[in-house]
């Protein structure tokens, strides 16, 4: 296969003119320096020319998949694959492109057959001999892909064929290896092989800032066994990215909250959000001023509205959405239901989103209407979609990781905006919004370093304006649509955990099942900040810990209260 040119492609080149590796190497220069329109071209005209080229057909493909076209890069790719079969590369490059094109049941389909076959049927589950190094991308790959589709124990194998096809020349790719694998560990719950893989992590990278957070976050720290100094001694070395700064920072407040000592925690916390936030483009006022649009579009008037016009809904009620702002103990909630024979996590999906926009293209399109200028615009627009569309369009789309089990959690909190539009485009589903104190939720917001999302997190009075303004979206819901919301206190969880997995279960219209109170012993992957700790049990060491940071937080405190949240 023809390597990736580095060069600049040729002046006024004719692809009819080459032969196949100089053609081959002008269509990667195209590729590599962005130049879409002539890739585009060249690429069209190098599988007329070379039909036979399995190169050609990837190269094709590859620059498909890479403007996200994922239809079309699966179409070149079989192309390859035809001329091709047995080329593993080929496969894997099909496997990700289903994947990203949304198709995970072909996704698994195709990696299942791929893994049946050498060089792969070389080796089984259990068996740890060394295979030839040269496969190792493939195990790799094979290994993310599993990953992505859920099948986290067979990831977690091919993870570790991988690191020991590595050779001893290749630190840095055999340190990406063990934070992968220790992701994929972490999910499975297996805490103390995580740690083990991502101690091995940092000794082959003491660059790799991720892995001393992640690993910082596996467990509570002891006065015996904690990695402070370690962690200062990499601060004190520099570092210059402030994400990554940022990254160390964190770990040292959750470790030093761990060991109990609270000022020396908040001020690396402090320093963390405040390197995060310089890192961030981000104004709350936009976030606020969409708030409230929801709060005023969305209002009694609409609702009486709907409620005139006697159209077929979409009947199907398998969706419970779990919703509300991070780290208010939606992952707790998540399992207890989960934990029912009849209900499936499906984690934090973005379908409903993503069908939402799909739906306000469609009406946009049938008005000869441009699409929405500002998120302002966005949200006056949802409430002329089609909501009986957007209901089987949501449940269509989940298809691909719900449909086993009478019902499905999606449990993102973004879905905490889109409550009304929830609530008319299937009526059926059941909506549980988790609650906590609101200087315990604004504590752990603030002391988690998202990998994504949540911008408002890093400064306290930005987390403060955005909190009273998500608090009142979720007062304006229960007005307007009253009974559609099931509201659950995590605190009153953790007091009474029976009693309120029953009133959750009966609010799902299920028969009780005494395994609902055994979520620890839920056996299915979590994937959220939360999945360490919601495999403990209930525990209340949480519970109020903003107090321990009263005086640092009382500004906050105040801004609450201000607005009429009762913070006490």
């Amino acid at each position: 296969m023809s390597v990736y040119s580095s060069h600049k492609p040729l002046n006024n080149s004719n692809i009819s003119s080459l032969s196949i590796e100089p053609a081959l190497d002008h269509v990667w220069s195209l590729i590599n320096n962005k130049a879409v329109l002539q890739a585009n071209t060249d690429c069209a005209e190098l599988n007329r020319k070379f039909p036979h080229s399995t190169d050609a057909w990837y190269a094709s493909s590859f620059l498909a998949f890479q403007l996200k076209d994922f239809s079309k890069a699966i179409l070149l790719i079989n192309k390859a694959i035809a001329l091709e079969p047995q080329n593993v590369q080929w496969q894997l490059h099909k496997a990700q492109s289903l994947l990203l094109f949304g198709d995970i049941k072909s996704t698994q389909a195709l990696i299942a057959q791929l893994i049946s076959n050498a060089p792969f049927n070389q080796c089984k589950l259990g068996d740890k001999q060394s295979l030839d190094p040269s496969v190792v991308d493939n195990f790799a790959e094979v290994a993310l892909i599993l990953n992505r589709v859920g099948n986290f124990e067979l990831s977690e194998f091919y993870y570790q064929q991988a690191i020991n096809l590595v050779t001893g020349s290749s630190k840095q790719r055999k340190a990406q290896l063990f934070f992968n694998l220790a992701t994929v560990q972490r999910y499975l719950g297996k805490v103390d092989d995580a740690e083990v893989s991502l101690t091995a992590a940092i000794v082959l990278n003491p660059y790799d800032y991720e892995a001393y957070l992640l690993r910082s976050s596996l467990k509570k720290q002891t006065n015996e066994k904690n990695h402070v100094n370690e962690l200062e001694q990499v601060l004190n070395k520099g570092i210059e990215h402030p994400v990554a700064k940022a990254q160390v920072y964190y770990a040292l407040a959750k470790e030093f909250e761990d060991l109990k000592q609270y000022e020396q925690s908040f001020e690396y916390l402090t320093k963390g959000a405040q390197s995060r936030r310089s890192n961030i483009r981000y104004d709350v006022e936009h976030d606020i001023a969409t708030l409230n649009k929801i709060i005023e579009a969305f209002n009694p008037q609409f609702f009486e509205q709907q409620a005139k016009q006697n159209e077929l809904f979409c009947n199907n009620g398998e969706a419970i959405f779990v919703l509300g702002l991070p780290r208010t103990g939606s992952t707790l909630v998540d399992r207890i239901i989960s934990n029912h024979s009849d209900v499936d996590s499906a984690g934090e999906l973005n379908d409903f989103a993503l069908q939402m926009m799909e739906q306000v293209k469609a009406y946009c399109h049938q008005q000869n209407k441009s699409g929405p200028k500002n998120k302002l615009e966005l949200v006056s627009l949802t409430t002329k979609i089609n909501f009986t569309q957007l209901g089987k369009s949501y449940i269509e789309s989940t298809r691909n990781s719900t449909g086993k089990s009478k019902h499905f959690i999606d449990k993102s909190p973004l879905n905490s905006l889109y409550v009304g539009l929830i609530s008319l485009a299937l009526p059926r589903s059941k909506i549980i919004h988790v609650i906590r104190h609101p200087m315990d939720t604004c504590y752990a917001i603030y002391k988690q370093l998202f990998t994504q999302g949540y911008p408002f997190s890093y400064d306290l009075k930005e987390l403060g304006q955005y909190y009273i303004a998500h608090h009142k979206m979720m007062q304006h819901w229960q007005d307007v649509i009253p009974g559609a919301i099931h509201q659950i206190a995590y605190e009153d969880v953790i007091d009474n955990i029976e009693d309120q997995a029953k009133a959750l279960i009966l609010q799902c219209d299920l028969t009780w099942q005494s395994q609902c109170i055994d979520f620890q012993n839920n056996k299915s992957a979590s994937t959220t900040a939360s999945a360490t700790q919601v495999r403990q049990g209930i525990y209340k060491s949480s519970q109020g810990k903003w107090r321990e940071f009263a005086q640092q937080l009382a500004p906050l405190k105040a801004q609450l209260e201000q607005a009429g949240i009762c913070c006490d």
